[in-house]
């Protein structure tokens, strides 16, 4: 007997539906992919069971004739692609031809379409790959597809699936990718009978406000940068609003919902001062670029892709996120200059159509510095934080986080400008590394020169500092020197050359800013006030940590039952 045998096309089919139908929320996804495709403008979606029972995806698409409704269960039939060459300019989002005769193989599926134009459409009924049934139909223009008993004849498959809560909770991660993707769409989601959203077309603020909430929607910053034949736009939140997890980043090339390392990264550099570890910033990110330049055929479910140009467009990503998040305000949140919004009354209850907020920088600038001029020092407490009087009540300051912010900018400004003062120190300082930290010192001594620190050998592993940066106005002490340089090359390991340079910068002003128990004196509180008002992120500390509290003058009332 041969050890090699050609399977049978039954299956094969199930294989292949494999690849393609892992949960019903796969289901869902290939069928709201072909609604899309077929230019729907209202899609409904609707789950029993969580899908595992029945899922039912209509549209008003441009619908299929007869003959393409029987091809459409064929395998490898697609009206998407003809050529080889079509794999690599991917302007649709399915073209494989294998999700219909995939779930039809392991489910009852019951398709009905109708062309516009046609007098009748059709109704053809699949069950486990089989055709049962092919009618006339008297059904509405675009195409509607039933899909039941998912699994049914994969026993092995189906003791797989999760609970009905579980397997529905991830449709609803799934259909919300489409939301976002495709905010002019009408979409519906019924579950159990209950129609429990109604999201009618919109722009993409005013989708994310049908998802999220007014408030979410009006603190995400937009993105927007062209380059050529690439652009970015879409909305990130203000590091103020962020999560413990990065469930709610969504990043889309060509409006296909993709997982990539390389720009998630990216969004993680360029937050990477303003938050504190294990937070993460919402995100809502459209890259579009020519198909020719992502390849999206590198995975079953087209959710991973590869990019011609990574470096690039890493670069791109990180300068328009940069940009958006340049000009934030921290303490005070300034009043938009415009907030249009319309409310529609559904069965479901009120539904954001649009949400129009609009944010002059400028405003934000002033307003930003206005607040923290305006702050009246009143004491320290515990010589750890600065209390302060503002209009709005009372702000409690991290004198700490505060310094550390003021001084890596001024540190970042003196670097970029070339005017980083040095201090050649009187007796130089001897250090002894071990045989790790010597490595990373050496590998990035250029690095801490043009910090400011000039480092000579002064046999195997020991070496002397001549001289330190004088930005921090004072001479550095010889003990606080091991410090520092020990900072840095704990930074010199990191592998991003940027990010290592950036570290390095936080080291030093963290080491030198003033501490927890600290005494100021209320001129040094108005200073540092006046320091932190003019940098570009008062809010955080290079590392993300908040730098102020505000206590709302409404709430310390209200505790005291004043109103």
């Amino acid at each position: 007997m041969p050890r090699i045998r050609v399977l049978s096309e039954s299956v094969a089919s199930k294989i292949a539906a494999g690849e393609v139908v892992e949960r019903p929320a796969s289901v869902v996804k290939e069928l709201v992919e072909n609604s899309l495709d077929a230019k729907a403008r209202r899609i409904v979606v609707e789950i029993r069971d969580g899908g595992k029972s029945y899922i039912r995806v209509s549209d008003d698409g441009v619908g299929m004739s007869r003959e393409d409704a029987l091809l459409a269960f064929e395998r490898h039939a697609t009206s998407k692609i003809s050529s080889f060459s079509d794999l690599y300019a991917v302007r649709t989002l399915g073209f494989r031809g294998e999700a219909l005769p995939s779930i039809a193989s392991v489910a009852r599926v019951t398709l009905e379409t109708r062309e516009r134009g046609s007098l009748e459409g059709t109704r053809i009924v699949v069950e486990g790959g089989e055709v049962l049934s092919l009618e006339a139909s008297g059904c509405a223009f675009g195409t509607s597809v039933v899909v039941e008993r998912l699994f049914f004849n994969t026993p092995a498959r189906r003791k797989f699936l999760k609970s009905a809560a579980t397997e529905g909770s991830a449709v609803v991660a799934t259909l919300t990718r489409y939301l976002l993707a495709f905010p002019e769409v009408h979409f519906e989601f019924v579950k159990e009978g209950r129609r429990s959203l109604v999201a009618p077309g919109a722009r993409l603020r005013g989708r994310l406000a049908q998802l999220y909430g007014r408030s979410t929607a009006e603190q995400l910053r937009e993105v927007e940068l062209e380059r050529g034949s690439y652009r970015i736009h879409g909305f990130v939140s203000s590091p103020e609003l962020n999560r413990a997890s990065r469930a709610e980043q969504y990043l889309f090339v060509n409006r296909r919902y993709v997982k990539s390392r390389l720009l998630r990264d990216a969004l993680a550099e360029a937050y990477h001062t303003l938050l504190p570890k294990h937070r993460h910033p919402l995100a809502f990110i459209f890259i579009e670029l020519p198909p020719e330049r992502v390849d999206v055929n590198v995975h079953p479910a087209k959710i991973e892709v590869k990019f011609r140009e990574e470096e690039k467009l890493r670069s791109l990503l990180v300068e328009a996120l940069n940009e958006a998040l340049r000009l934030r305000i921290g303490a005070v949140k300034p009043a938009p200059k415009q907030l249009s919004l319309e409310v529609e009354r559904t069965p479901a209850g009120g539904v954001v159509k649009e949400v129009k907020p609009e944010y002059e920088p400028e405003q934000e600038q002033r307003s930003r510095a206005l607040f923290f001029r305006q702050l009246k020092p009143l004491a320290q407490l515990h010589n750890t934080y600065i209390l302060a009087e503002s209009s709005s009540g009372l702000v409690l300051i991290d004198q700490h986080a505060a310094h550390e912010r003021v001084l890596f900018e001024k540190f970042m400004s003196q670097l970029k400008q070339n005017k980083l003062e040095r201090q050649r120190l009187v007796s130089p300082a001897l250090i002894e590394l071990s045989p790790r930290e010597a490595a990373i010192l050496e590998e990035n001594r250029e690095l801490i020169s043009e910090l400011g620190f000039e480092i000579e050998n002064f046999g195997e592993r020991s070496y002397l500092i001549k001289t330190v940066p004088l930005f921090l106005g004072r001479a550095v002490k010889k003990e606080e020197i091991y410090e520092i340089v020990h900072s840095l090359i704990e930074a010199g390991s990191l592998k991003n050359s940027e990010r290592r340079r950036e570290e390095m910068i936080y080291r030093v002003a963290c080491k030198n800013a003033v501490k927890a128990g600290d005494y100021l004196s209320r001129d040094e509180m108005h200073a540092l006030l006046a320091h932190l008002s003019r940098t570009s992120q008062p809010a955080t500390c290079p590392h993300g940590r908040p730098t102020t509290i505000t206590l709302d003058l409404k709430e310390i009332e209200r505790r005291f039952r004043r109103v």
